[in-house]
């Protein structure tokens, strides 16, 4: 059985740095408040980044060191290499990192991140648009 050290320090490091930011949060005057708005295009942006690290060919680069195969999405190694293995190459998983990357950095640098939030979050409307203007021609 794989031990479960790497993933524990995976999480932890996920929440430490979520729980630095929150803390930040409380002190930030200038972020300004979170509106549904942010909130929805974290969530879709988060979407987005999730599946063009876990399974975009463009990104393979990022998984190799972690994964095998000619995309690079199945997890290799043992111990932490495993473990981030298991990280890049799910969607779901890459996208709560990137919304907590996201949400973080919104309160350190609100424009420049709603910036880069909406961006991926209008990637994301296109993605799913695009079939459907395919199909009517």
């Amino acid at each position: 059985m794989a031990s479960e050290a790497p993933y524990a320090a995976l999480s932890g490091l996920f929440w430490a740095g979520l729980l630095t930011a929150a803390a930040r949060a409380g002190r930030a005057n200038g972020a300004g408040p979170t509106t549904a708005t942010d909130v929805i295009a974290l969530g879709v942006a988060g979407a987005k980044i999730g599946k063009v690290v876990a399974e975009d060919r463009v990104t393979v680069f990022l998984r190799r060191p972690f994964a095998d195969g000619p995309a690079a999405v199945q997890p290799r190694g043992e111990g932490l290499t495993r473990a981030v293995g298991e990280l890049v190459t799910c969607s779901h998983c890459v996208s709560l990192w990137a919304a907590g990357i996201l949400g973080a950095a919104q309160v350190a640098s609100p424009r420049a991140t709603r910036f880069v939030t909406r961006v991926f979050a209008a990637y994301a409307v296109a993605d799913a648009v695009a079939p459907r203007l395919r199909s009517r021609r």
